[in-house]
């Protein structure tokens, strides 16, 4: 099975005209030359700040990108900044189910198709409370999803990384974020991972039924590493719209081979 993985498309009222055409080309050529089984939206494909209080430009933007999918299968997951306007999730979701090609089921579900499970969580957004900037998974939702995939080997899409990253990185003495000595890792780490600061346990319950864990939110790092048994695959942005780096300027796909476990990083 080939999953072609788009995070953070940051669709975006506020860039230049010329940065969202170029978003938007990216969508167009991503469904139109890349063959696959299911596309992923890893979350952050609209960003909801930007539209303040302008619902119809977001609900328009929103069903213009969605449109590029055509006939192509496809599941959604949200980000930490999806929801953060006008528009709520269940009106996203809503949205979202006017395409008969989405296989997308809430805010958090199971899909099982070509003989594989596929696990799509929902990392939430800011969390309540001084102890962690980003929200966290909550237990009563790990648990959830345990009983879903328990004797399964299946895949888990997630916007944001799992705390447990930070086990194995460390910043060197110039400030720069990377790979502790022996860990066995491909890519590159360009910024800083940011998971929550607090750790539920995501990974020490679900790893016995996880074959790999997919993740977007941080833009510029397309790193794969393991992590208790488990495939790490971070995501960089299918996107012009994300950080105002441009060296970092390329909107990029990641086709997943389901059957090698390999993955294949594509521009668009």
């Amino acid at each position: 099975m080939k999953i072609m993985i788009l995070a953070d498309v940051h669709i975006n009222k506020a860039v230049e005209e010329n940065r969202k055409k170029i978003t938007f080309n990216a969508l167009k050529n991503a469904f139109k030359t890349i063959p696959c089984d299911l596309a992923v939206f890893l979350g952050d494909l609209i960003h909801g700040p930007d539209y303040g209080n302008d619902r119809e430009s977001f609900i328009n933007d929103l069903r213009n990108a969605l449109k590029f999918t055509g006939n192509v299968p496809f599941a959604y997951v949200f980000g930490n900044h999806d929801s953060e306007g006008a528009v709520s999730k269940e009106e996203i979701l809503k949205i979202v189910g006017e395409n008969k090609n989405s296989l997308t089921n809430g805010e958090n579900y199971v899909l099982k198709m070509n003989g594989e499970t596929l696990l799509f969580i929902d990392s939430g957004s800011e969390y309540d409370g001084p102890e962690s900037c980003y929200d966290v998974v909550k237990p009563n939702v790990i648990n959830w999803a345990k009983e879903q995939i328990k004797g399964e080997k299946a895949i888990l899409f997630q916007h944001i990384i799992i705390p447990d990253i930070r086990d194995v990185i460390e910043q060197d003495d110039n400030g720069v974020f990377r790979f502790k000595d022996g860990v066995d890792y491909t890519g590159e780490m360009n910024e800083e991972p940011c998971p929550p600061d607090i750790n539920t346990g995501e990974l020490e319950i679900l790893s016995p039924y996880l074959k790999a864990m997919v993740f977007g939110h941080d833009h510029i790092n397309n790193f794969e590493c393991e992590l208790k048994g488990v495939k790490i695959i971070q995501c960089s942005c299918t996107s012009v719209n994300g950080y105002e780096y441009p060296e970092y300027q390329q909107p990029t796909v990641r086709l997943l081979d389901t059957e090698t476990m390999t993955t294949e990083i594509i521009n668009v």
